[in-house]
């Protein structure tokens, strides 16, 4: 901002209202950062506990495998695995917190029954189909965990974003334009006191 701009009334009225409009902003920046950080450490504490519960069933998962190649033998657990048919289908979509685009991922039960999975029943056995059911159970966890991990970042982003605003200003727009209120308040009282001066000088003269 010019803090030589023209001292006149007009350009103190105008910068009066910059001013109040610059705090209004500056106020509303603050709390809309406020409730992202309140946000983001919410999601990321719900996402550590979707991330723990997902590694969990992965954990057994795994486990349930490694049984199944122990017993049926790691190529006909590849066959088997190869021929499950079926992927989850995503519905993807977007909601707003404070004016912020997040990604929000509806995923269907992906749970099957042993028949619905592709593979001969004959061919394998409990420990493959326990895999196979602990599986499809981590599929919607291991989504939602990739949508936390998402929104968080985009949250992250715009809280930094946000911050630096409010710091410009703080610390850059409205000093600076408080300066210039003020040059032109003494600029105008300045010029006041000159007229008064001069307008006495007259009145003695017409005397």
């Amino acid at each position: 901002m010019n803090e030589d701009l023209k001292p006149t009334r007009t350009h103190l009225k105008m910068l009066n209202e910059t001013i109040d409009l610059s705090i209004k902003g500056h106020n509303l920046l603050e709390e809309k950062n406020e409730a992202l950080i309140l946000e983001f450490f919410s999601m990321s504490k719900d996402m550590d506990a979707k991330k723990k519960d997902m590694e969990q069933k992965l954990v057994e998962a795994f486990e349930s495998l490694g049984n199944a190649q122990a017993t049926l033998g790691h190529i006909e657990t590849q066959y088997l695995g190869a021929s499950v048919t079926g992927a989850p289908e995503l519905n993807i979509s977007e909601k707003k917190i404070m004016g912020v685009n997040l990604l929000k991922i509806n995923t269907p039960d992906y749970s099957r029954e042993i028949l619905e999975r592709g593979y001969s029943i004959a061919d394998s056995n409990h420990h493959l189909d326990d895999a196979a059911e602990l599986f499809e159970a981590s599929v919607p966890k291991a989504i939602k965990v990739g949508e936390a991990e998402t929104n968080s970042g985009i949250l992250k982003k715009e809280i930094s974003k946000t911050r630096r605003k409010v710091t410009a200003l703080e610390d850059f727009m409205i000093p600076s334009l408080e300066r210039a209120r003020s040059s032109i308040i003494s600029k105008l009282a300045e010029r006041s006191r000159e007229d008064f001066v001069r307008t006495k000088m007259v009145k003695k003269k017409i005397r």
